[in-house]
């Protein structure tokens, strides 16, 4: 099942995990985190970093191709 608005959503999707990795890794979040006091979280931000690449790679399987 081929869907643009899918693809779109996915792409959303993966501008929030990367804005999410961004601000764990300049400290902004603390949400989950075992050291609250730490200045940022790298793990975190790797994680939605892949996070975002996934959901980019998952719309572009979504989307119609053109013929």
């Amino acid at each position: 099942m081929k869907s643009n608005s899918l693809a779109l959503g996915l792409v959303v999707v993966a501008v929030v995990f990367f804005v999410v990795g961004v601000l764990y890794y300049l400290g902004v979040l603390q949400i989950a985190v075992s050291d609250t006091h730490a200045a940022h979280h790298t793990t975190h931000a790797i994680l939605f970093s892949v996070l975002a690449i996934a959901s980019l790679v998952a719309a572009n399987f979504a989307r119609e191709k053109a013929v």
